[in-house]
């Protein structure tokens, strides 16, 4: 076992075969399909339209802007859905009113809000926070309610005999321990305010990789606009690996538990 451990592909390098494997697909429905070139370009042809828009200097400032929204509304959608899901665990009065509510909410599509935000906060920044934190706030919540319930009923029996009140053994043990379970919830999110930003800057956007993406699209600059997807896939890869990050910092003692378990 130890020596298929040493021989297992570290994962950036999974992550380079896959990407190999995909460009290489991709080049095979492109000469096997007989789409023209115009509409279906080849990897060579993508390649150069992203290296031409790497050295535009108004690409980095839509790009920034993209993932300075996509970041501000998660952010504000990570501390509304966990502090809301910390009252509905302490009081459950709370949950139940919010159910209902939540399972209604979550199934609107975000960019169906746009229209109507426009008219309630303008085209600014307030705009792209309501849209993207609406798109994230209810998986964060959901998923931190749920991981709240499943607390061990041992631990907090434990911690009540240690004198510990409904607040200490909600920040002190529950949430500790519902911290993974918070985190899928993060990066399914983290992916949902990428997609949320980039479909209000289409939408209403006067700048950004969305607005960048639907001028490339209705210009018929098919190349730019593939680069452009391809930017966009890298960015919800960078976000993802953040959020990654972010959960060995704050959880990471779960994963050693986990693997002295095993041994």
């Amino acid at each position: 076992m130890a020596m298929l451990r040493r021989l297992e592909m570290p994962g950036w390098g999974r992550a380079l075969v896959s990407l190999a494997g995909l460009l290489l697909v991709w080049q095979a429905v492109v000469l096997a399909s007989g789409i023209p070139a115009e509409y279906l370009p080849g990897v060579p042809t993508i390649f150069h339209a992203l290296r031409a828009e790497l050295g535009d200097g108004e690409f980095w400032r839509g790009e920034g802007l993209t993932m300075a929204r996509a970041g501000g509304g998660l952010l504000l959608a990570i501390i509304t859905g966990i502090g809301t899901a910390l009252l509905s665990a302490r009081h459950r009065m709370i949950e139940r009113a919010l159910s209902p509510l939540v399972q209604l909410l979550i199934s609107l599509p975000p960019a169906a809000l746009v229209p109507l935000s426009i008219f309630a906060f303008g085209l600014g920044v307030a705009l792209f926070a309501f849209i993207i934190w609406f798109a994230c706030v209810w998986t964060i919540y959901l998923s931190a309610v749920n991981a709240l319930k499943a607390g061990e009923p041992i631990q907090v029996q434990v911690a009540r005999t240690f004198g510990y009140g409904g607040w200490a053994i909600l920040l002190r043990v529950r949430l500790p321990a519902a911290l993974p379970e918070i985190f899928t919830g993060i990066r399914i999110a983290a992916a949902i305010s990428l997609m949320a930003a980039v479909a209000a800057e289409m939408l209403a956007g006067r700048d950004g990789l969305g607005f960048m993406l639907y001028d490339a699209a209705f210009s018929l600059r098919i190349p730019e606009m593939f680069a452009l997807l391809a930017v966009a896939g890298l960015d919800g890869v960078l976000l993802n690996a953040a959020i990654l990050r972010l959960r060995r910092a704050a959880a990471g003692w779960h994963d050693g538990i986990a693997l002295m378990a095993r041994a």
